[in-house]
């Protein structure tokens, strides 16, 4: 066979097999959480998060810049731990078992991307912001920046 008859035979399977891995791919759309703060709070989350692929998006109504940081406590760790050590300047790894990811928005902005994390039912997350209105101002952490969540 000439290779334009074989590349015409793989494109026409190709197209063949594409609905299927599509519709295999449809039931592995993440559930969307859209995060809202505004000055110093998150809008509430969720009351029941699921674990599994979870796209989350960030949108800043406050009058500052914000960011909407996704983390995993360790274990034996609290949420009340980490905002005490915000709030006394000390580093937060030590209650962090992992940085999830980061989304930055401008005030009255919303952020350019999009987060996409696979949530592991049963551990401990939070969502902050690390952020200072001036070099020695509070971070808006230990202002109360900060929402908690277990998914199922």
């Amino acid at each position: 066979m000439s290779r334009r008859i074989l590349l015409v035979v793989a494109v026409l399977i190709g197209f063949h097999a594409t609905p299927a891995l599509v519709s295999a791919q449809g039931d592995l759309r993440p559930v969307r959480i859209d995060v809202v703060a505004n000055d110093y709070a998150f809008m509430p989350l969720p009351a029941d998060i699921a674990g599994g692929l979870t796209m989350f998006t960030f949108a800043n109504r406050g009058k500052v810049i914000h960011e909407m940081s996704i983390g995993r406590l360790k274990d034996g760790a609290t949420f009340e731990d980490l905002q005490k050590a915000s709030k006394e300047g000390r580093p937060l790894r030590e209650f962090v078992g992992r940085s999830v990811g980061i989304l930055v928005a401008r005030a009255g902005m919303e952020a350019d991307g999009k987060l996409l994390v696979n949530l592991v039912p049963g551990q401990a997350y939070f969502v902050m912001c690390n952020f200072k209105d001036t070099p020695d101002a509070p971070t808006h952490l230990s202002l109360g920046m900060f929402a908690t969540f277990r998914p199922r």
